[in-house]
């Protein structure tokens, strides 16, 4: 009996797992992951076999649409939307897509009343008010586009910043520019770091008004209370194993300024310090000098900074740093960014010579934003290469770092980094009698909350660091926990 239980469930088990795997590879389901990857060939190929079997199927064919729009094919998805709404009228979102297809083509007066069609049925559809608006303002109908974004973010608060902005484009062609201020100040508050703030921005500057997030300097402190169960001094190759706690602080100004279009020179002072409660010895205090000089033009960016930084361990001269870095990003989409950097390091040491010398870092890091660039993900990796007075110390070093900040409730921001730093020393260690290997796994989680909007927020984080060599000496882990009080004029 059991015997025929049990293939039973095997036969019925199959017969799922088959079901399932044809499922998941069905060109409906292909198409839908193609589209969703922008791989927009591939996902009209996939609808393409579904409609050449069966060309009544609306599902295919509205994908299809989408698709074609992506793909930046208007007439096509013009067509296939109003071959859609042929076979079926009332196919839910057919009458929106093909509205926003005829908004892109510039035929106005058909878009308007796919637009009314929609908001007959559903007054409530966000996008059909953001896109009557847009509609409206290419008509040169300004005042009266004006509703229907007021419309649109009271349904949609992810789309008050590009209504804001465009209740400031409506405002400004009609000639209330003190309204026009207004729109586009609340646009940049909504986000100040966006493209369309970016946007926003330089619709104030023409009005004669400099957002706050335009002003030309800064000032900010940090106050942190950290508790470390290893204390360790990583380029001075010092693990105590003993724990600690520590107040760190933190005191960063700055100016930056636009001597021509387009560009921009940044000058700034950085001075921090730690102070440990039983391990005097390992105080540290840091002076950072730094200035840079930028260019942007379309998808492009680049910078070129200097710095220079002082350090003390235990109240005493440690070693002074400079460095010159120049960087080059490209964004060829608003959630897209790629930056690519090469920094170039002169290290000397007051006690002891050993560790003076020059070190190479290229790195390249991609990053990909959502949410309203409000989260991103970002991926990089860095080669840097140490060459010292003490030819035990020089070494070749791979950095493999990637991560994720999103917003939570309460506007709580949690951010995971997860970082492999692998050092492969090129000479033999004379204590060791064979060359000397580091490879680091680096943990950190962190949470930040605004209390005063863009003046006060708190962090609170925690980092795991796993440590493994075959020099002893610097074998570790180590666990930190970090508390802090940001503070920026």
């Amino acid at each position: 009996m059991k015997f025929f239980l049990y293939l039973f469930l095997y036969l019925t088990l199959y017969v799922a797992s088959t079901q399932a795997q044809e499922t998941s590879s069905s060109p409906l389901v292909l198409g839908l992951q193609f589209y969703n990857e922008g791989k927009y060939n591939q996902a009209l190929s996939e609808f393409s076999k579904i409609l050449d079997k069966d060309p009544s199927n609306l599902e295919a064919l509205y994908y299809k649409g989408l698709t074609l729009a992506k793909a930046k094919k208007l007439e096509q998805a013009r067509q296939t939307f109003e071959n859609v709404l042929q076979k079926d009228p009332k196919y839910k979102g057919a009458h929106l897509q093909l509205g926003i297809v005829l908004f892109k083509l510039k035929s106005n007066s058909e878009a308007i009343q796919k637009f009314e069609k929609v908001l007959e049925n559903n007054r409530q559809n966000a996008t059909a008010n953001l896109f009557m608006g847009f509609t409206l303002q290419q008509m040169e109908k300004y005042e009266e586009s004006l509703i229907f974004f007021q419309s649109a973010m009271g349904l949609d608060p992810s789309l008050n910043q590009i209504s804001y902005f465009q209740i400031g484009v409506g405002y400004l062609e009609s000639k209330k520019e003190e309204e026009a201020k207004l729109a586009f100040q609340l646009a940049v508050e909504e986000g100040p770091d966006t493209s369309t703030a970016g946007q926003a921005k330089d619709m104030l500057k023409l009005l004669g008004v400099e957002s706050e997030g335009e002003k030309n300097w800064w000032i900010k402190a940090e106050i942190n209370s950290q508790y470390d169960d290893n204390v360790i001094v990583s380029n001075q190759d010092i693990v105590s194993n003993e724990q600690d706690r520590s107040i760190g602080y933190l005191l960063s100004v700055g100016t930056q300024f636009e001597p021509f279009e387009n560009s921009e020179i940044e000058i700034g002072y950085d001075f921090s310090q730690q102070r440990w409660d039983k391990l005097p010895q390992f105080d540290s205090t840091s002076h950072d000098f730094y200035s840079s000089v930028g260019y942007g033009s379309g998808d492009w960016d680049g910078d070129i900074s200097f710095n220079y930084n002082y350090s003390f361990l235990d109240r005493a001269d440690l070693n002074a740093t400079h460095s010159i870095t120049p960087r080059l990003g490209y964004a060829p989409d608003p959630n897209f960014y790629t930056n690519l950097s090469y920094t170039y390091n002169i290290n000397d040491y007051f006690v002891g010579n050993a560790r003076d010398g020059t070190s190479h870092v290229w790195s390249l890091t991609q990053f990909w934003f959502f949410m309203d660039a409000k989260a991103y993900l970002f991926a990089s990796y860095a080669f840097d290469m140490d060459d010292t007075e003490d030819f035990e110390l020089d070494y070749l070093g791979h950095s493999a770092t990637g991560g994720i900040k999103i917003p939570g409730p309460f506007e709580i921001s949690t951010q995971f980094t997860y970082n492999y730093y692998l050092k492969n020393f090129e000479n033999i260690n004379s204590s060791i009698g064979v060359p000397r290997f580091d490879s680091k796994h680096t943990l950190n989680l962190l949470f930040n909350l605004p209390i005063i909007k863009d003046h006060i927020d708190f962090d609170i984080s925690y980092t795991r660091v796993m440590s493994n060599s075959n020099l002893v000496s610097v074998d570790f882990n180590q666990n930190v926990f970090l508390a802090g009080l940001n503070f920026q004029l």
